[in-house]
């Protein structure tokens, strides 16, 4: 290990200047402006102090309050950093409406009857609006097949009350528009688990929901040993009866814990009769689950036996979801294209924001709850269904050259309200499913054609070529239009005797008729008499996407208006859900429109008759989606006419306009926000930016936390490069007594945020109030590593980690007795809970001391006593844990290990993400400047990077090949720690962390299958509560995030005017259009459309 050798040195590390990226996303997401965009927040420590002051108001008194204001910003000043919610709005009431604090909740049980499935969902859908995220368990509803002596009948099963949420969370929306997340957790045991993990395979499936298995100690141990899993689900006393089961039989019977004991036939532990559907080989089992896992990313892998081992609260809880966000209908870009929700459950993906790519979390979208949700509509036709909690993009200032932002929560935003869409004109093309020649085809078939049983016809009339085009000079245009449908068509596989395009004797009308087109159209979901825009035709490449807005604005488009009034492109249409989906495509493609509904009344008009005239005919009410300003040229340019007249029109009205276009700025005005019903919701971690396109607009992301019934979580980090002295020398050490002081303080402060809750269900609040759940963790463990000389994954590396979680915990358990004492303990620590046989089974040493069922037993004896944790916790300071028992906590949960992806790379200057490594130390993000044509690359450097260089060599260089100014080699990214290191330092850490971890164990693409099911045991052997893993596939990979190396290893191929092909590496140099570039800057602009937009 090289070990920089300095004269002097900074003492510590603190004071490294915040890099542009960082201050950017502070300024747009956590500093406080009024409403007019007036800056309330002159600086980061402005932040700090509102921070600081408003939660130290929850203090008695105002000594107390000016007491610990002081301290709350000496500890924010350190590195204390509330999560995203509580620092955006703490203390900002009087210039914002206020949100909740909370970042996560779980739904209530949900039982197996259908008034309790539907209060579920009332109950969702009150939390959404609220801005929380939800969780639900579907493995307490009965397989399918299971006879329902009540109704008399069989029931459908689980998957059909999901399905029953999945279409209520898309009914109650407008067509595209955005729900908040739902995850779904299921039990491994449940005889539909298969279904369970295959229901996402089918085409429009449970896309509200992410999915996550409940995996148990007793089915990873059948797995090692190769023996029988029996499939059951829990018998009551009538089917008992009725079906004349013996539950003494082992094979029609098996005992398992189950979260709801209530009707069902339990025994004297608390375990509850299973009657035995199917029996399986434990590892055909564990073989499907994998190989979904990976190849989809999904399900989710969640070992609850040990989530609920290791829980605090065991002796009144039973963990069975995790919380949410989205809905699984929203459309999400990614740099494979357009996908829903649905279809990125598990599966890592590259999020689109603003042209940029930014890498995920491994487990992609993931479930969190059940939910209200509401849909927000604009003024402009966008629309997006998601929580009342989860916050979108709202322009607080808005000038000619300026736009500014902050997070909202959907509930606070106002009718007129701006709020911001993405702008994809730098990243318009993705790879994908079919061809522009197909896309064009089924343009002019959705626009204007018919699809029929046997085949698909397409029809021009010469003189009345299309209802929306003008009359004057049509037969070039149609004949252009014939043209390029007849090359399109030929690309298609025919039947020897396709004649093309043929004259309809007597009617004056051309016909093109294909079965090839009718199956192309099945196969994407068109059936006859239904010619909407699928999904599937919404997830086509981006030149099928040109290709079939072309064919369209062929069909049904126009170019409209004067010099004097404005020229337009329009797009009529009848149906509103796919006009909406058009604007959907457009934008994905940087084409920002407006729709306007009832834009022509119901009536009558003259239309072709077949016969080879004109006849009146009803019409519908029809709208209209206008194309104007910059976003013509851009449409020319993108997508354009075949329709030769049309083409023309829009050329002359473009090369003769003489004003300047005006700028899309890529904002749309809120309409309104109403309550939209309740659904299943998902989240995603999106380090570095922590937001993702939704249906066009900027959504921001959430987290993952395993929560009880109605439980809740508020999170914050402790920045450790904050506490790091005389960096990259072999004199560099941590100051361990400026942590403890640090985590402290800090301890009080998050206390202090469960005062101001703001939980909109009476459940949810007695759960946070009685039992104070927090989770303090940490960011930056990467680079402090680094800044430490110690190589992340190393043994050294795992001691750290172990000690400075250690560390975190004791600080904390020992604030919760000193806050006890003063304020008094949570109140569940004073609650008396009844001692049954299911408790003694899982704590055994309850008999040893003397307990026997019925006894009464305080909440505070059975938490720091018995809990596993707080077992541990004694084995370091048992008089601390023996005062606790006597005293009770302040809380029942202190530590939890979040993301941190924004809050990371904004406040903490780009100290890695949470628990991990550095994604990378140097890379590229392109950003939009106002008043600049074209987006401007701005340099991301990791914190430890920038450090070094400050401190030790100002020239040192990230590339592997510079012998000369080269980083040390114990400075390492994520794609260079093995899987093995991934799970080990999450085992150091998770030893002392009593809630969650938000890890991911990075494999490569072509990393072997085999060796990838034994991480998942590897990290159940290691006692970790979960495992994620993200298998990278390059090929899938672009957009924002971008290692110099990625770039001097990728070759880009640019065609010429003549058909010739010039390659060049991604970091060259290449001239265009007077202007200097790389390749690979160049290429993405030119392949994304984006080019001299700005």
């Amino acid at each position: 290990m090289k070990l920089a050798s300095l004269d002097t040195v900074q003492t510590q590390v603190e004071e490294i200047a915040m890099q542009p990226a960082s201050l950017d996303i502070w300024d747009k997401k956590y500093r406080l402006k009024r409403k007019d965009g007036l800056v309330i927040d002159e600086t980061i420590d402005d932040t700090y102090r509102r921070v600081a002051t408003a939660l130290a108001e929850v203090e008695e008194t105002e000594e107390k309050q000016q007491e610990w204001g002081e301290k709350f910003l000496w500890a924010l000043r350190h590195g204390a950093i509330p999560a995203g919610r509580i620092t955006s709005n703490a203390g900002a009431l009087a210039y914002k409406p206020a949100t909740s604090t909370i970042n996560c909740t779980v739904s209530g049980v949900v039982e197996d009857s259908m008034d309790d499935i539907l209060e579920k969902v009332h109950e969702a859908g009150l939390t959404l609006k609220a801005g929380c995220g939800i969780g639900y368990e579907f493995s307490t509803l009965r397989p399918k097949g299971a006879f329902v002596a009540g109704a008399g009948a069989y029931t459908s099963g689980p998957l059909s009350f999901m399905d029953i949420y999945d279409k209520m969370c898309f009914t109650v929306s407008s067509a595209g528009g955005r729900r908040g997340a739902q995850m779904a957790t299921f039990d491994v045991g449940h005889p539909d688990v298969l279904d369970f993990i295959r229901a996402k395979r089918e085409d429009g499936r449970l896309r509200q929901f992410n999915l996550s298995l409940l995996i148990t100690e007793e089915f990873i141990e059948a797995v090692k040993n190769d023996t029988k899993w029996k499939l059951a689900y829990p018998i009551n006393e009538k089917e008992l009866k009725h079906e004349k089961i013996d539950i003494n039989d082992s094979e029609q019977v098996v005992w398992r814990d189950w979260p709801i004991k209530k009707s069902y036939v339990a025994n004297d532990e608390g375990k509850v009769a299973c009657k035995v559907y199917k029996t399986i080989r434990a590892r055909r089992l564990w073989d499907v689950i994998m190989s979904s896992t990976y190849d989809y990313a999904e399900p989710g892998f969640i070992l609850i036996d040990k989530v609920n081992e290791m829980n605090n609260n065991w002796f009144c809880e039973n963990i069975r979801a995790t919380n949410p966000c989205v809905t699984a209908d929203t459309w999400v870009q990614t740099t494979t294209g357009p996908q829903q929700v649905q279809n990125l459950i598990g599966q890592p993906f590259v999020a689109m924001v603003d042209g940029q790519g930014h890498a995920t979390g491994e487990k992609g979208f993931f479930k969190t709850a059940t939910k209200p949700v509401m849909r927000l509509s604009t003024t402009e036709g966008y629309k997006l269904r998601l929580t009342a909690d989860h916050q979108v993009r709202r322009i607080t200032r808005f000038t000619r050259y300026i736009t500014e932002t902050e997070w909202c929560p959907a509930e606070q935003l106002r009718n007129g309200d701006r709020v911001l869409l993405n702008d994809h004109r730098t990243a318009a093309a993705w790879p994908g499913n079919y061809s522009y020649e197909q896309g064009y085809l089924l343009g002019l078939l959705v626009g204007d054609g018919t699809l029929k049983e046997d085949k698909a016809v397409l029809s021009v009339w010469p003189m009345l070529a299309v209802a929306n085009g003008t009359e004057g000079g049509l037969d070039g245009g149609v004949q252009a239009v014939m043209e390029e449908a007849l090359r399109a068509a030929k690309s298609l596989p025919h039947r020897s005797d396709f004649r093309g395009w043929q004259a309809v004797t007597g009617r004056g009308e051309h016909r093109l008729a294909t079965a090839a087109l009718k199956h192309l159209a099945n196969e994407l979901g068109m059936r006859p008499g239904d010619k909407q825009i699928t999904p599937a035709l919404e997830q086509a490449s981006s030149d099928c996407y040109r290709g079939f807005l072309r064919g369209m604005f062929d069909s049904d488009g126009s170019v409209q208006g004067s010099q004097a009034k404005g020229v337009s492109v329009r797009l009529a249409q009848s149906d509103l859900p796919r006009l909406e989906a058009v604007q959907r495509m457009l934008l994905r493609l940087g084409i920002a429109s407006t729709i306007y509904k009832k834009r022509r009344s119901a009536g009558a008009t003259h239309l072709p008759d077949g016969k080879g005239g004109s006849a009146e005919y009803a019409t519908k009410a029809q709208h209209e989606l206008v194309i104007s300003g910059e976003n013509m040229l851009r449409y020319q340019e993108i997508i354009g006419f075949a329709d030769s007249e049309k083409a023309a029109r829009l050329e002359q009205s473009l090369t003769k306009y003489q004003r300047t276009l005006n700028r899309e700025r890529f904002v749309a005005r809120v309409e309104d926000v109403v309550a939209d019903g309740v659904e299943d919701v998902f989240d995603v971690q999106v380090p570095g930016i922590n937001t993702f396109d939704a249906n066009g607009l900027h959504a921001h992301n959430c987290g993952e936390q395993p929560l009880p019934p109605y439980g809740s979580c508020l999170l914050g980090s402790v920045n450790l490069t904050k506490f790091v002295l005389e960096p990259f020398t072999e004199r560099a050490r941590f100051d361990w007594d400026k942590y403890r002081k640090v985590v402290g303080i800090f301890t009080r402060m998050l206390d202090n945020v469960v005062e101001i809750n703001g939980l909109p269900l009476e459940g949810q609040r007695d759960e946070i109030l009685g039992k104070r759940r927090h989770g303090m963790g940490y960011l930056g463990l990467g680079s402090t590593l680094t800044t430490l000389g110690i190589k992340y994954g190393s043994k050294k590396s795992l001691e750290f980690t172990e000690r400075v979680t250690r560390e975190l915990a004791m600080v904390g358990w020992e604030m919760a007795l000193e806050l006890a004492k003063e304020k008094g303990p949570a109140p569940i620590m004073e609650q008396t809970f009844t001692v049954t046989e299911e408790m003694l089974r899982k704590r055994p040493e309850m008999v040893r001391d003397g307990h026997k069922v019925g006894d009464q037993v305080k909440g505070k004896v059975l938490h720091a006593e018995y809990s596993r944790y707080m077992q541990r916790i004694a084995e370091i300071n048992p008089e601390l844990v023996d005062e606790l028992s006597d005293v009770g906590a302040r809380f029942t949960h202190h530590s939890s290990i979040a993301p941190t992806g924004t809050i990371s790379l904004s406040l903490a200057n780009n100290a890695s993400n949470g628990i991990e490594p550095s994604f990378a130390h140097h890379y590229f993000r392109n950003v939009i400047r106002e008043g600049k044509k074209s987006k401007e690359k701005v340099d991301v450097f990791s914190f430890e990077l920038l450090a070094y260089r400050e401190l030790v060599d100002k020239n040192v260089s990230t590339d592997a090949d510079n012998t000369t100014n080269k980083l040390p080699d114990y400075f390492i990214s994520a794609d260079e720690v093995s899987p093995k290191a991934h799970v080990d330092i999450q085992a150091a850490a998770q030893k002392w962390i009593d809630s969650s971890i938000s890890k991911t164990a990075n494999v490569p693409t072509d990393f072997p299958y085999d060796e990838f099911k034994d991480i998942y045991l590897y990290a159940y052997d290691q006692g970790l509560k979960g495992c994620t893993t993200f298998r990278f596939n390059p090929e899938a990979f672009q957009g924002v995030l971008v290692k110099e190396k990625d770039l001097q290893n990728t070759t880009y191929k640019f065609t010429l005017e003549d058909g010739s092909v010039v390659e060049l590496k991604g970091d060259e140099e290449i001239e265009y259009d007077g202007e200097t570039h790389t390749a690979a800057n160049l290429y993405d602009a030119l392949k994304e459309g984006y080019y001299g937009k700005f």
